[in-house]
């Protein structure tokens, strides 16, 4: 093995040593747990949305189908979503309270009530697990997977598993050096922080209450203390904005008949970025992700389940990494298909690309330098399980008997 490959591997393993850690997982993370990845959640809800929820509803059921029609072929349904809140916004502004859609007028009732519908659905599905069929030709591999209230599938195993590497390889006065870990994520579920209280880790979610908690945001003196910090950049299946106040974000349990029934579910697409990062919480969120990655001192960033989609996501990272005077590192744990992830391969080959550590299923990157560690089965540390062994039991065996 060159002296490159054994230099990368041993600067990665310096890297994940970093005491101040920060985590961004995007729904790779939970896909093992039976929450879909995004474009199952986009069939399943739209299949759902049209057999069961608006079945009969010719006037909603056209809403979708023009919707569809109207948005970029293949588009998830945040993108979906995004059309329907843009739609909803000209209604507000119209005088009859109508827009255009497939060429014909279309209420704000009409849209209103597909944006809650759409909403619910989500909810239900990340909530009680869904996975798709999966076939190998003809043949069927896996059965499709549909949870709900009575028959639950969304597991917790994986993340307890990796909330204990997390927090297991802390040594004796390593907590007060590193202080909180950060989790950011841009998943509806609920399973890290539910997770981290398993395990008995205290957690500052912004919310401040018991089982119905109100958002308070993450200065308040409740949170401190806490040796893991929430922070949910898309939303949560378990925030609502109540009926009577929309202004109000509550944390609620699920099913409770109080405070009203009928809240909305509050879940954010990534395409409206630019206007409800304007607004709390998610100016609150959005910020704080910007002050923790360009805080000046020594951090490590490690992004897992992320296909660095998100463009606005994206910028933050770049701006924090492209400053001079940062001590940021990017470990970056990525599936590599044809490539990786076009933003990706750019910055690693910035001048700053060298702060950059891809463990991908090709090999390990440091920049422009790799991929070096490959196998003929590919690696398997991209993965969230992927991560959480290198997390509990370090660098794979073949790479540490290199050292030697």
């Amino acid at each position: 093995m060159t002296d490159d490959a054994i230099d990368i591997a041993e600067q990665f393993e310096k890297a994940l040593n970093i005491p101040k850690q920060t985590w961004l997982l995007s729904a790779g993370a939970s896909f093992q747990s039976n929450v879909p990845l995004m474009y199952p959640l986009t069939r399943r809800v739209l299949n759902v949305a049209r057999s069961e929820r608006f079945i009969g509803n010719a006037a909603i059921l056209q809403a979708i189908d023009d919707i569809v029609a109207d948005i970029d072929e293949g588009a998830h349904i945040e993108v979906f979503l995004t059309h329907l809140a843009d739609l909803i916004s000209m209604c507000s502004r119209a005088r009859d309270n109508t827009t255009q859609l497939g060429g014909q007028k279309v209420s704000i009732a009409t849209l209103g009530e597909l944006h809650l519908g759409i909403l619910e659905i989500i909810s239900k599905t990340v909530r009680w697990g869904y996975s798709e069929e999966q076939k190998d030709g003809e043949d069927v591999i896996r059965e499709e997977i549909i949870g709900d209230v009575a028959n639950p599938k969304v597991t917790i195993d994986a993340h307890l598993k990796f909330t204990d590497a997390v927090f297991s390889r802390s040594q004796a006065g390593m907590d007060a050096l590193r202080g909180p870990v950060e989790f950011f994520t841009t998943n509806y579920d609920t399973l890290i922080e539910d997770a981290l209280s398993l395990r008995g880790i205290s957690v500052n979610d912004g919310f401040t209450g018991g089982g119905v908690a109100y958002w308070d945001g993450y200065n308040h003196p409740s949170g401190e203390g806490a040796k893991a910090i929430i922070i949910k950049l898309h939303g949560s299946i378990d925030w609502i904005s109540p009926k009577e106040d929309a202004s109000k974000l509550l944390r609620v349990r699920h099913s409770d008949l109080y405070p009203t029934p009928q809240n909305q579910v509050v879940i954010y697409p990534q395409s409206t970025k630019y206007v409800n990062t304007q607004l709390d919480p998610f100016a609150q969120l959005f910020s704080r992700f910007r002050s923790v990655l360009s805080d000046s001192s020594e951090r490590v960033l490690l992004v897992c389940g992320y296909s660095f989609g998100d463009e606005h996501i994206n910028q933050d990272i770049e701006v924090a990494m492209s400053n001079p005077d940062s001590q940021l590192t990017l470990i970056a744990f990525s599936y590599e298909g044809d490539a990786l992830p076009e933003t990706l391969r750019h910055w690693m080959g910035l001048p700053w690309g060298n702060r950059i550590y891809v463990a991908s299923n090709k090999g390990l990157y440091n920049g422009s330098r790799g991929p070096h560690w490959g196998t003929p089965n590919d690696r398997s540390w991209w993965t969230f399980e992927g991560v959480t062994n290198l997390l509990a039991n370090g660098l794979p065996k073949d790479i540490q008997g290199a050292f030697a």
